[in-house]
């Protein structure tokens, strides 16, 4: 049985009880099988738990005051007022405000006790390639890609399967992890192109990818990822002067727009999505977008924990450094992780490489000693890592925001709210950018000239 089979068998709707995996944090590989089933012990954790679980889907549809949201939790007002104002909400448009993120999320964040739910969740039991957190993209993804999961969408509906996927999003943000999940999800085998072999395969004048893309074509059940699309296929891109690259573009268009009967699917990857024509977005063409956000503080945490601690041997050093420093839990590292502001996946790794590096350093002079993981310590790491957050970076953060946005607004209401918070308190300048439509080309070009 598939989640939307459990939401019909209890008039749920499938939304609200995706919403609310994501909400509470619940660990997909709990939820699921490899296969996408429900398992077992997550049917019996929702039949056990019905009763709060339709509480929360009817308060999830609605648009709430905080007033409103008060109320529904019986929990002082000032304390979500003053939740909201420090997650970066005006106090002057506090009267005003109105939000459909969950009121017993909220009431979960300020404190509220739901013990009675989560002790029936077990520990995240993290795996090579798990997923840590995202489960609302986790969601949006595989309802994007219903139509190789569920052949009904074809059958039934006529939808066909999208050719071209485009991921977008900021250096770091994990676009690679994901196109590997979305091959794992629809079950396709993952071919990577890497940016330099195909931006130095058309410098050369060769054929070779474009005959190895026609030869993709007849394999069955091919997921071709080309990382860093935007070099080939940007309006302005340099490449497109040549015939070599034009015919390279034109191969893959031709598949796009007329091959879908053959079973592989091109996911390219972009930083930007403006950069790319309107010819290649066009409906029929790369017209499914997903967006691929920065981790939010609570991921940050989790990641943080998972890369410190994951294949590490039982009589590990650095173990048993963190287990003596109580730093074996995620809640250690949510202080850190909150100030880790805008931090990529990528930077998060780079903070747990460094701070590996300067715990082994302090055991290599003095294996007997206990080592502290002293502050001074967790800020050289955090220092090193954030030296990545450039004023380039943060146009990109910026401009990502706005395309998320004007495509995906209401499917990410708590990341939109979280990400422009943590832009504010960076001081990224806000920029003037037009909708559908505007040239994103300007603003690349001019990233420098104008913070």
């Amino acid at each position: 049985m598939r989640l939307k089979d459990l939401t019909v068998k209890l008039n749920l709707s499938l939304e609200s009880l995706q919403y609310f995996i994501h909400d509470f944090g619940i660990d997909l590989n709990f939820c699921f099988t490899n296969k996408l089933e429900i398992s077992p012990d997550f049917e019996n954790f929702v039949n056990k738990n019905i009763d709060f679980i339709r509480k929360y889907a009817d308060d999830k549809k609605l648009n709430k005051s905080i007033a409103e949201i008060a109320q529904t939790v019986a929990f002082d007002k000032d304390k979500i007022v003053a939740f909201f104002i420090e997650n970066g909400v005006p106090e002057n448009e506090i009267e005003e405000f109105k939000t459909n993120i969950s009121s017993y999320l909220i009431h979960y964040f300020v404190g509220g006790n739901y013990d009675f739910l989560l002790n029936d969740i077990p520990k995240t039991n993290w795996k090579e390639n798990s997923l840590i957190g995202y489960t609302d993209l986790f969601f949006y993804t595989t309802d994007m890609l219903d139509p190789f999961i569920n052949e009904d969408q074809v059958k039934l509906w006529g939808i066909s399967k999208p050719a071209g996927i485009i991921l977008y999003g900021p250096p770091g943000s994990g676009k690679i992890f994901w196109a590997k999940k979305i091959a794992d999800l629809i079950d396709y085998q993952f071919v990577h192109v890497y940016k330099d072999y195909l931006v130095n395969n058309v410098k050369t004048n060769s054929n070779q990818f474009t005959n190895y893309l026609k030869t993709k074509m007849n394999e069955p059940k091919t997921l071709l990822f080309i990382e860093g699309f935007e070099e080939l296929m940007a309006k302005n891109s340099p490449l497109k002067n040549s015939p070599e690259a034009v015919e390279l573009i034109n191969s893959i268009v031709r598949h796009i727009q007329k091959d879908n009967t053959k079973e592989l699917v091109i996911v390219g990857s972009v930083e930007i999505l403006g950069l790319l024509g309107d010819d290649i977005t066009a409906p029929g063409r790369f017209d499914l977008q997903i967006p691929v956000f920065p981790p939010r503080a609570d991921e940050r945490a989790q990641l943080i924990y998972y890369h410190l601690t994951n294949n590490l041997d039982q009589n590990s050093p650095l173990l048993n450094i963190l287990k003596l420093n109580k730093a074996d839990t995620i809640d250690f590292w949510v202080p850190i992780a909150a100030e880790m502001k805008l931090f990529s996946n990528t930077m998060v790794i780079d903070f747990t490489q460094s701070l590996k590096k300067r715990l082994y350093a302090l055991f290599r002079k003095d294996e007997t000693k206990d080592i502290e993981l002293s502050m001074q310590v967790l800020l050289a790491a955090y220092n090193e890592a954030k030296a990545k957050i450039t004023t380039d970076y943060l146009k990109r953060c910026q401009i990502f925001l706005l395309e998320a946005k004007q495509n995906t607004e209401t499917d990410f209401p708590q990341r939109f709210f979280e990400l422009q918070y943590e832009l504010d308190s960076l001081g990224a300048k806000k920029e003037n950018i037009r909708k559908i439509g505007f040239n994103i080309q300007e603003e690349e070009e001019n990233l420098s000239e104008n913070i």
